[in-house]
């Protein structure tokens, strides 16, 4: 006879009102400190699950949250936030993030929303971008190329630093036409800065005094100015965006070239590159990284093939977003494997899908979980990472994303450019994949909010291969 599974429970963590205030800051501060801490207190309470991923409570925001970190789990509740057409999502987007997000970005967007609503406004707008990431490489290709000559053979670089400032210049370049010389540039960049401040204030609530308004309140008055700004370029030039323009659909493309240019997509879009970047030149073990590895690949498809299982990698540890936040809408059951309990998850509690513990899950990458392979990915049947969500909300600018990240890389390749510089740091190290690092370390020498990037600056010297 089978042994009958225990009763499915509430995640095991504290839920008091004090402590939630204590918990708000401590996860503001690091996620990574704050999660894995609390795995590890489980684990020494529990000897026996030493390799598990448990399901932990916590209060953040005064919010009942779920923090789930297995690959599986994860996965499954991505598919449950799906929905049909007969049945609504067991998890939405939208009310998780209203109060963090809504007054931000206009609506209707796709970030917020859910179900048919969401599968209806998707469909167009996968019409509409389908073809953006081919047609974006030349400018991809000339803004890297412009970016990385004029960084050439000068003293050292903040890595992370300048490569902000390149994905400033290729995102209001590709959705606005903005070239950085322009007048408009600084000021579109310096509203999308003062909206994520906003966005990401402890103190969410808009206070307008006549002499101060508070950061939620700059942030919101940002929002409009930003969006009246976009909406008069597009009327001005619709050339300036990829997007094919009817009058009808204007102002619904400006709204979502407010999401498209923010500055918490330039963040994570940096920090993608740094962690990519710097596995490519300096990965350790070889004279300049993984870059003449690359070279000594003669046929094309599999340089391609490489280069991408290099990129895919780098997703799986590094996410440039720890995770992403779903509230439940029914009392829903996150299922557990080896026997352990099924875990219940009332309905209005929020769900935080950690992507950096999913991604470094030993069930799902076995032994070599939380080291960095860059051939791992150029066989077909690895799981991926969780760097752009999963499911009917995969993020809509994934292939994008990629495009312009593999798109700098051979820019930088076929510019024979070389990049010198030290990792010496335990917590950029255990980001990377590299070795291993505790969540102090990781605390001290990463930031992870709004996107993971070292806390020091990464300095590096960037050249030209000297001809034979």
């Amino acid at each position: 006879m089978a042994e009958q599974k225990p009763t499915p429970q509430l995640p095991t963590g504290n839920a008091s009102v004090w402590h939630g205030i204590s918990e708000n800051f401590s996860f503001h501060s690091s996620p990574e400190s704050f999660i894995a801490s609390r795995v590890l207190d489980y684990q020494k309470a529990n000897p026996e699950l030493l390799a598990s991923r448990v399901v932990i409570r916590a209060k953040i925001l005064n919010r009942n949250v779920a923090v789930v970190s297995s690959h599986a789990q994860i996965t499954q509740v991505l598919q449950s936030a799906a929905g049909s057409e007969d049945e609504s999502p067991a998890y939405v987007a939208g009310a998780a993030y209203n109060e963090l997000m809504a007054p931000f970005f206009p609506s209707p967007n796709l970030l917020l929303m859910d179900g048919q609503a969401h599968s209806c406004l998707r469909e167009e707008w996968e019409k509409r971008i389908h073809h953006v990431p081919e047609t974006l490489q030349p400018l991809i290709s000339r803004l890297t190329r412009a970016h990385f000559a004029s960084l050439a053979n000068s003293s050292e670089t903040d890595l992370y630093k300048s490569l902000k400032e390149l994905s400033w210049k290729i995102l209001l370049g590709a959705f606005l036409g903005l070239r950085s010389e322009e007048e408009a540039f600084p000021v579109v960049e310096g509203h999308q800065e003062t909206l994520l401040r906003g966005q990401f204030s402890l103190m969410p609530v808009n206070i307008n005094t006549g002499f101060w308004h508070s950061p939620r309140k700059k942030g919101v008055d940002a929002k409009t100015k930003l969006q009246q700004l976009m909406s008069e370029r597009l009327q001005e030039d619709r050339s300036k965006c990829p997007f094919e323009l009817a009058d009808e659909c204007i102002e619904d493309v400006a709204k979502h070239c407010v999401l498209f240019t923010s500055s918490l997509a330039a963040k994570a879009l940096a920090s993608f590159m740094t962690a990519a970047f710097i596995n490519l030149y300096l990965f350790p073990g070889n004279e300049r990284g993984l870059v003449n590895t690359l070279r000594t690949l003669v046929d094309p498809d599999s340089y391609i093939n490489a280069l991408k299982s290099i990129m895919l990698e780098t997703e799986r540890l590094s996410p440039p977003i720890v995770g992403i936040m779903r509230r439940s809408t029914k009392e829903n059951i996150i299922s557990s494997t080896h026997g352990h309990p099924d875990v219940l998850i009332p309905e209005g509690w929020d769900v935080w899908l950690y992507f950096v513990g999913g991604g470094r899950d030993p069930a799902a990458y076995g032994e070599t979980f939380n080291r960095f392979l860059p051939e791992r990915y150029i066989s077909s049947d690895i799981p991926p990472g969780f760097a752009f969500g999963a499911g009917r909300k995969t993020c809509l600018g994934q292939s994008l994303t990629r495009q312009i990240v593999m798109s700098a890389a051979q820019a930088c390749l076929d510019m024979r450019l070389t990049m010198a510089g030290n990792i010496s740091s335990k917590g950029v190290r255990g980001w990377l994949g590299w070795d291993d690092a505790t969540p102090e370390e990781w605390a001290v020498d990463m930031k992870q909010l709004p996107a993971q990037r070292p806390s020091k600056p990464i300095q590096v010297r960037i050249g030209y291969e000297r001809r034979p």
